[in-house]
């Protein structure tokens, strides 16, 4: 394709993207097992090159706040490793962290001037596909049979990683990170005030109803003792909890309201029990026992129901809510604190966490352009980070430096792990490299090493009780994609205006029918089946 044309392409694309690539998710298919991070490569380590090949890049970078000597890749551990490892040396132009939009946009500016970098780094599968489609990005499949072994024996051995980088067209246009592990995929779950518990003696929940119970204990029993009926007791986003329900819903992390259950993928609004889960918020809200802040919280609000002991109940991130929220009530003196909770039981005895990780993160792959010279070096630069070397060195840096081995296992050194100024993901995205942004197999005990104790506990619950109904990362056509956007538009506005209506009790349940036709009406049916296709493709991908 001509330089011309294709730039006329782009300037024409949207720069839009649906929510179904937009989270990070988990789908069915059997993953790796544990501790299954990538196969060693032959050869591994040895330069890929015989003489020195400089190349170029773009993506996105800003350095940590408080961090010094690091202006751009290029000054990193990781790059400057490869280099000597490969004879692979990347000259390295970056845009500083910008929005997911913007990001688009510069990228769309840099493909319509037909000057496109060797390497365009943490670009989402369906970037890829659009400019892969167009001609800009290099079809990977054949050169990936070819020349990275590595990759290519996690395609063969985890098909579910194959039918998520796997284009409608049939081609792969991305390197994906992946999350292999389970451990690696559950990162969110619910969290509960250990110490409240104890105040009004009951124990931790363990069904949607036993958590009504708690939570109007700590409504009616002033857990936190001040002598005032202040207590909210669960503060944030309460979607999670419809998942207890059986059914899909947009919330933390799950960015599209379907669900997969008997092989099939359903949507969440149009099942019976959808119902059901608004009616137990609406009995939560009008008890007050729901946040009346819960739609738009900020961040300073909900740190602020926590930290003045009026709320205590939540769901959210292991590494952040949980770890974050005990280390500011322990310098408070208030202990226990958040314990980790299982995802409660609801009515029909299902436990489902669908705000999880796929087996790709779909927000970070990096694709090669269709006009590079050296597509061959380019594919062995990447498939180095899936050897186990190369995801060692990703994700821990140099050993003597910023690791040591402690029984087998890489263990992070003092000076990455007690840095006065930096959380260990702060200092390895800084100092060593950008470990989520780069094509790997996550190393488990590289997370793990950044939760608490707690967060461990939270962690284990999460892949225990995670459920198995996620929908994967699916792909659509340029013109299911564009059906897709424009239906989930005014959809999804539609759903979350009478959604918190009935969770408010604004509207009764009377008309619920009336919400379920209006729903039709707009295209919830074209929109399930544009997602049924996509589906199909998927489960055929994997063969």
């Amino acid at each position: 394709m001509s330089t011309k044309k294709f730039a006329l392409l782009v300037v024409t694309l949207v720069f839009s993207t649906t929510t179904v690539l937009a989270g990070c998710t988990s789908s069915n298919p059997p993953a790796a097992k544990p501790g299954d991070t990538a196969a060693p490569q032959a050869g591994t380590g040895t330069m890929i090159t015989d003489k020195p090949l400089t190349v170029t890049g773009w993506t996105d970078f800003i350095p940590a706040p408080g961090s010094t000597g690091v202006s751009s890749y290029s000054d990193q551990i990781l790059w400057k490793e490869i280099a000597k490892k490969t004879n692979i040396s990347v000259k390295w132009e970056t845009t500083a962290a910008p929005a997911a939009d913007e990001f688009k946009q510069q990228l769309g500016l840099i493909m319509a001037s037909g000057k496109i970098p060797d390497i365009i780094g943490h670009i989402d599968p369906l970037l890829a596909d659009q400019y892969g489609r167009q001609g800009a990005l290099q079809p990977l499949e054949d050169l990936i049979k070819k020349n990275a072994p590595n990759l290519q024996k996690i395609l063969d051995s985890t098909p579910a990683v194959k039918g998520q980088i796997t284009s409608p067209d049939g081609h792969i246009y991305f390197f994906p990170r992946l999350l292999l592990d389970p451990r690696t995929q559950a990162f969110a779950g619910y969290m509960i005030r250990g110490d409240w518990l104890q105040k009004v003696g009951m124990k931790a929940p363990e069904t949607t109803d036993e958590l009504y119970q708690v939570l109007k204990a700590f409504k009616e029993k002033d857990p936190n003792g001040n002598g005032k009926a202040d207590e909210i007791p669960f503060t944030d986003n309460p979607n999670p909890i419809i998942w207890a329900f059986g059914v899909g819903s947009r919330g933390p992390n799950s960015t599209d309201d379907f669900f997969v259950e008997d092989s099939k993928i359903k949507y969440g609004p149009t099942d019976p029990r959808y119902k059901d889960a608004l009616q137990y918020l609406n009995k939560l809200y009008s008890e007050g026992l729901l946040d009346p802040e819960y739609e738009k919280m900020k961040g300073d609000v909900r740190d602020g129901r926590i930290m003045n002991e009026q709320s205590g109940f939540i769901y959210g991130s292991n590494a952040g809510y949980l770890t974050k929220y005990n280390k500011m009530l322990q310098g408070a003196g208030k202990t226990p604190g958040f314990n980790a909770l299982a995802a409660p039981k609801g009515p029909t005895g299902e436990r489902n966490i669908l705000g999880r990780h796929n087996e790709i993160d779909p927000g970070r792959g990096v694709s090669i352009s269709s006009t590079t010279k050296n597509a061959v070096e380019l594919t062995k630069l990447m498939d180095y980070f899936y050897s186990k070397e190369g995801a060692t060195l990703l994700y821990f840096g140099t050993e003597g430096d910023t690791y040591t081995m402690k029984d087998g296992v890489p263990t992070y050194t003092d000076k990455v792990a007690n840095d006065p100024k930096l959380d260990i993901l702060g200092y390895l995205n800084t100092y060593v490299g950008y470990v989520s942004g780069w094509p790997s197999a996550q190393i488990p005990e590289h997370y793990l090493a950044t939760l608490s104790d707690e967060g461990k506990k939270g962690n284990a619950l999460a892949v225990q009780y995670a459920g198995k109904k996620k929908v994967p990362a699916l792909h659509f056509t340029q013109e299911e994609l564009n059906e897709v956007q424009t239906l989930q538009r005014d959809i999804n506005t539609y759903i979350d205006e009478n959604m918190n209506a009935f969770i408010r009790g604004k509207k009764p349940f009377s008309e619920y029918d009336a919400f379920q036709a209006g729903l039709k009406k707009i295209g919830s049916d074209k929109l399930a089946e544009l997602y049924g296709k996509a589906y199909a493709r998927f489960i055929a991908a994997l063969k």
